[in-house]
Parts: C-alpha cells; sequence; structure tokens
C-alpha cells in the first residue's frame, strides 16, 4: 500500500498570499477590491486596528470621506495612537473644510515619530489654507530637507507665492519647473495663472495652446483679472 502525503497550506503561506493580493490591488489602485478584502477580514472577527486602519485608507482613497472619518472616528474613540492613523485623520479633516483640526493631527502624527517628507506637505498645505503662509514655506523647506519631490515642493511654494499676489517669484519659481517637467499639467496650469496675474498673457497662451484654444484662454484670463479685482 503506498501512502500518499497531503500538506495543508501553513499559515505562512496564507499570509504570504494575502499579501500578494493585497499588494497587486494596491499598484492597480483597486479600492473597491481593497474595501471588499478588508470587510471580509472584518466578517471573519479581525477588527484589530490594523485591519480598521487599512479599510479606512482603502475608503479615503477612493474618495469616500464619510466612510474614512466614520472609522478614523472609531478607532481614536477605541484609544488606537499611531502616526499614520493621525496622518490619515489630517488628510480626512483636510478633505471637510477643517484645517485647523488637521493641523492638530498632522502635528500629533509628527510626535508620533512620523519621519516621513509627505506629513510636511500635508502640514504646510493646512497651513495655507489657514493663510499662515510663513509656517506653510517652513513646513514645505522641511519636506524638501527630507528629500520629498522637488516639484511638489516648488509647486505648493509658487502657490503660495500666487495666494499672496507674489506672481513674479511665482513665476520665478515655476519656470525652471516646466523645462524639467514640460508635461505636469498642474504645474503648467499654476505657472499660467501667475503668468495671466502678471499680465503676460500671451506667454500663459503660448504655454497653454495645445490644451486651451486662444478665444478659450482671453476667457479664462479675463475671469481670473475679474476675480482679483
Amino acid at each position: 500500500m503506498t501512502l500518499t502525503l497531503v500538506g495543508c497550506q501553513s499559515s505562512a503561506d496564507l499570509a504570504q498570499s494575502e499579501a500578494a493580493t493585497v499588494t497587486s490591488m494596491e499598484k492597480v489602485d483597486n479600492y473597491d477590491g481593497l474595501i471588499n478584502h478588508y470587510k471580509t477580514k472584518l466578517e471573519a472577527g479581525d477588527n484589530s486596528v490594523s485591519t480598521v486602519e487599512k479599510l479606512a485608507w482603502a475608503y479615503f482613497n477612493k474618495g469616500d470621506v464619510e466612510s474614512a472619518s466614520f472609522y478614523v472616528d472609531h478607532l481614536i474613540e477605541q484609544g488606537a495612537q499611531s502616526a499614520s492613523l493621525y496622518q490619515l485623520r489630517g488628510q480626512v479633516l483636510v478633505a471637510q473644510d477643517k484645517s485647523t483640526e488637521a493641523i492638530e493631527a498632522y502635528l500629533a502624527s509628527l510626535k508620533a515619530g512620523n519621519t516621513s517628507g509627505k506629513i510636511h506637505v500635508l502640514l504646510g498645505v493646512a497651513y495655507s489654507k489657514e493663510s499662515d503662509f510663513d509656517s506653510a514655506k517652513a513646513q514645505f523647506n522641511q519636506a524638501r530637507l527630507k528629500g520629498y519631490d522637488d516639484i511638489a515642493v516648488k509647486n505648493n511654494i509658487a502657490m503660495l507665492y500666487i495666494a499672496q499676489q507674489d506672481y513674479k517669484r511665482a513665476i520665478q519659481t515655476l519656470a525652471p519647473v516646466i523645462a524639467d517637467a514640460p508635461e505636469n499639467k498642474v504645474v503648467r496650469a499654476n505657472l499660467a495663472i501667475a503668468l495671466i496675474k502678471a499680465d503676460q498673457i500671451e506667454a500663459a497662451k503660448k504655454l497653454l495652446s495645445d490644451e486651451y484654444s486662444y478665444a478659450e484662454l482671453t476667457l479664462i484670463a479675463q475671469q481670473l483679472n475679474r476675480e482679483e479685482s
């Protein structure tokens, strides 16, 4: 008689398989898949902080701020504390136009050990929404010192200059960026705004000529100047 041994999958193999599945969904921004995955874990009795927070992140990245807020608030009410949870809470609060509370959350994230450049960018954006431009710029520069993406940092700094109507400095900040990243639509749009505000209409039209017609750009320029006056 020949005995055949059939081995069962170990818990380590199952964990590895699950991690691979999650990674593949994250790579393609399959947030619905991630939400279903973590909700299935909740239904199976896994209500750990890690699972609930990952579910909250999936909802937030999908754009469902209300659901993300629900799970974040639940975790915090239960006493959960972590740098990533505070960061997520800050991002949820900004999406809810609660920038003052978001600043507190981001500062708590830093205190809890968040060492990323992104947290400084997020904090800078929150400060800028409160018109605290000096604090905002200081945070963007901190992100820069931590090696955060130069294009993102410079674009945010230029937005500060635009908010302060310092269009010359905004142009000086963005012009080198557009030379290195000509296809970046956000930078192109912000540089065009600064050029229009600085009465350099023709330069703005040339910059965006492949995206808008001459007539459309003229209307955009008129609207922007009307909003300022």
